[in-house]
Order: C-alpha cells, then sequence, then structure tokens
C-alpha cells in the first residue's frame, strides 16, 4: 500500500500567491493614501501653529511685519515653512522638501483671512485641507 505524500502541490502555492497579489494590489494605494494624510496632517498643523504665532505677534505689535520669528519647520523634515508677512497681510506656504512618495497637494498654502489653498497639487484644496 502506497502512503499519501504529505506537503503543497505548485498549483496550491500559486494560488496562495496569486490570493496574496491581489490582496497586496488593494492594501498598498490605501496604505499609500493613509500615509500622505498623515504628512499633510503634519502640515496642517505647521501652519495653523505659525498663524497663531502671527497672529499673537500682530495683537502685541500691530503689525506682522517681523513676526515670522519662533516659526520652526517639521521635526520629520518633510516640510518647511515659507512666511511672507506684510504690515496688515501674511501667506505662510509648507513646502515639501522631503519627497518620500507621491506628493498630491503641492505646497500647502494659509492667509491671514484664514484662506486655504494649495499650489502645483493635483488634488484639490478641499481634499487636501480636510
Amino acid at each position: 500500500m502506497r502512503r499519501a505524500e504529505m506537503g503543497f502541490t505548485l498549483i496550491e502555492l500559486m494560488l496562495v500567491v496569486g490570493i496574496i497579489a491581489v490582496l497586496a494590489a488593494f492594501a498598498y494605494p490605501s496604505y499609500q493614501d493613509h500615509v500622505e494624510r498623515g504628512r499633510l496632517s503634519d502640515a496642517r498643523v505647521l501652519l495653523a501653529d505659525a498663524a497663531t504665532r502671527l497672529e499673537r505677534c500682530y495683537s502685541a505689535r500691530g503689525t506682522y511685519t517681523g513676526c515670522n520669528v519662533g516659526i520652526t519647520n517639521s521635526a520629520s523634515g518633510i516640510y518647511e515653512l515659507e512666511v511672507s508677512a506684510q504690515d496688515n497681510a501674511y501667506t505662510i506656504k509648507a513646502n515639501r522638501v522631503k519627497i518620500t512618495g507621491a506628493n498630491q497637494c503641492g505646497k500647502l498654502t494659509l492667509t491671514q483671512a484664514g484662506v486655504q489653498n494649495v499650489e502645483g497639487a493635483s488634488w484639490d484644496a478641499a481634499r487636501c485641507w480636510q
């Protein structure tokens, strides 16, 4: 009497590899989207912090000029802030300097009026700022 062989056949292994490939094809883009949203969250926090500092300085001095002291870049090094301040207006831009994946939102901008916008983005401003 012949003993039953133990193990997997090549077809069974190929089936498992195929299933894993299909799952990975769906999971990886979703993962990348979450990573990108995390990076955007970092930029939005930086912009909000910089805007708060500028408003605090404006309350004390009556002008935004010279108020960009103490504004820092992201700790991760992914975003760098660019502040353009005049007497009664400012624009803050979060420039992505460390490209570690798709940059769907380009530069995020925030003005003293609270206008949130993007420059050079493939996504619209509403999606980048949500």
